[in-house]
């Protein structure tokens, strides 16, 4: 375990081709068992799940009412108009910036727009793969970029992971050759806010003044577009839902949320503890950032340990959230090929990759949320890797 000697790359490639047909088959399976109601199995629960978020919230958008996404009740019943009466319960979290992205969607019927959403996200992710790889093989990177486990929950979810991904491991790829480009992606990121907490933090230690200031510029004007055209009142129903999505986080599905305050709610924590591990995870995993961006280390290096220390900053993180960590991995790996491996680092890079599947779901059984703290291991091991490679 130590060194996995037996974790080649032949095995890799191997493992990754059985996870992507095994993750395509049970897409299907699950297309068929959510299909018994046209768009919905009987309990009302949709074909992509999450997916009806951006398509609905995008409808509304274009017909004048984006305020009515943050209505839970509103949001509810124009739910129930498209897809039916017996549709579940969906509440839109995302500011209005994510309706501004995603009108396209609006102009789509369901099946067509959930297959182009999912497959615009795979697409991103193994184009990004093969840039950073090399790889010649369009079908090598395609089964890259499905196999990670996190990939079967946001197919399966009709979720963000595939842009999150794109966005925040595209712009760390391209900030040492095209900050402005590398600032533009990173500022889309604001779509999801809470997964980029710790950008700041690294940009300014790595006086990367032109990225830091694109990114900026980026999410001011994602604010006034979508404040232009879904008004103030969309942005003000947003703030209101927050508190909502605060009590949600209270019941949430923890076995699911890779974050210190999920792990510690399922180990029986009270919320005020849980709550505080959290913020002192966050200045922990801040300062592991200042310090390895202000290093010499290699860009790569301190890409990767911003992955992993955003995971450790939000208490709000999902398992297909972690899809980016693919792009960590790949860059750790790469450095290593490059130099040398050091104790435990394959091993721990392998269960970071094996987290979402099977890993969190045993917690339900065990009582036990790993995924933090395997994290906080890989950031450990990240920080290390940094430290040696400073001259």
């Amino acid at each position: 375990m130590k060194h996995a000697d037996w974790l080649t790359p032949e095995r890799i490639r191997l493992w990754a081709t059985c996870f992507s047909i095994a993750w395509l088959f049970l897409l299907l399976v699950d297309a068929w068992a959510h299909s018994s109601q046209g768009l919905m199995d009987d309990k009302g629960e949709h074909i992509g799940r999450d997916f009806i978020n951006y398509w609905a919230g995008a409808k509304l958008a274009v017909d004048g009412r984006a305020a009515e996404a943050y209505d839970l009740d509103a949001f509810h019943k124009f739910q129930q108009s498209l897809v039916g009466d017996t549709s579940e319960w969906k509440m839109y979290s995302y500011p209005p910036v994510l309706m501004l992205l995603t009108l396209p969607l609006a102009f789509l019927p369901f099946i067509p727009g959930l297959l182009i959403w999912s497959g615009l996200g795979i697409a991103a992710c193994a184009r990004l793969l093969k840039a950073e790889t090399g790889w010649p093989v369009w079908p090598s990177v395609a089964v890259a970029a499905i196999a990670p486990p996190a990939a079967l929950w946001n197919l399966m979810a009709g979720q963000n992971g595939y842009f999150t991904a794109a966005f925040f491991a595209g712009g760390l790829a391209l900030l040492p050759r095209k900050p402005v480009a590398a600032g533009i992606l990173l500022g889309l990121l604001c779509y999801k806010p809470h997964m980029g907490l710790l950008i700041p933090v690294a940009l300014l230690a790595g006086r990367h003044w032109r990225c830091f200031f694109s990114a900026a510029a980026t999410v001011i004007c994602l604010f006034l577009g979508s404040w232009a055209a879904m008004g103030w009142d969309a942005w003000m129903g947003f703030l209101h839902q927050m508190a909502v999505q605060g009590a949600i986080l209270k019941i949430a599905l923890w076995h699911r949320l890779p974050t210190i305050y999920a792990a510690l709610k399922v180990l029986g924590f009270p919320e005020v503890a849980a709550y505080a591990a959290q913020i002192l995870s966050a200045l922990c995993a801040a300062c592991f950032v200042f310090v390895i961006w202000k290093s010499k280390a290699a860009e790569k290096i301190k890409s990767a340990a911003l992955l992993f220390a955003a995971f450790l900053a939000t208490p709000y993180a999902w398992d297909y959230d972690m899809i980016v960590l693919t792009f960590a991995i790949l860059w750790l790996v790469q450095d290593g090929q490059r130099g040398r491996f050091m104790p435990w680092e394959k091993f721990t890079w392998l269960t970071v990759m094996l987290l979402p599947t099977p890993l969190m779901g045993m917690s339900q059984f065990l009582g036990f949320q790993p995924a933090p703290f395997v994290l906080w291991l890989a950031l450990l091991l990240a920080a290390r890797r940094a430290r040696a490679a400073t001259p």
